[in-house]
């Protein structure tokens, strides 16, 4: 049984010309460097999300920043 599916996409010309070359050059097939690709943005995005949500906690007081060895003092106790 097939762990993947199957999908088509239509992209610009230079898109697949410069992704083939980077795959290449990365000794990669086309599959592996778009799902690179694709894993990459998705972390970009789930990173922004969690930025967006400390910003919006430090803003109404609900996060807290530690001064520098913070941390250090609070596992010591």
């Amino acid at each position: 049984m097939r762990n993947t599916s199957l999908i088509t996409i239509s992209l610009p010309p230079t898109m697949v010309k410069e992704s083939e070359r980077l795959a290449k050059t990365k000794q990669m097939t086309r599959s592996e460097f778009m799902r690179a690709a694709i894993r990459r943005f998705i972390e970009e995005l789930d990173t922004d999300e969690a930025i967006r949500a400390a910003e919006g906690e430090l803003r109404t007081g609900k996060l807290k920043i530690l001064p520098k060895g913070g941390l250090a003092k609070l596992m010591s106790k």
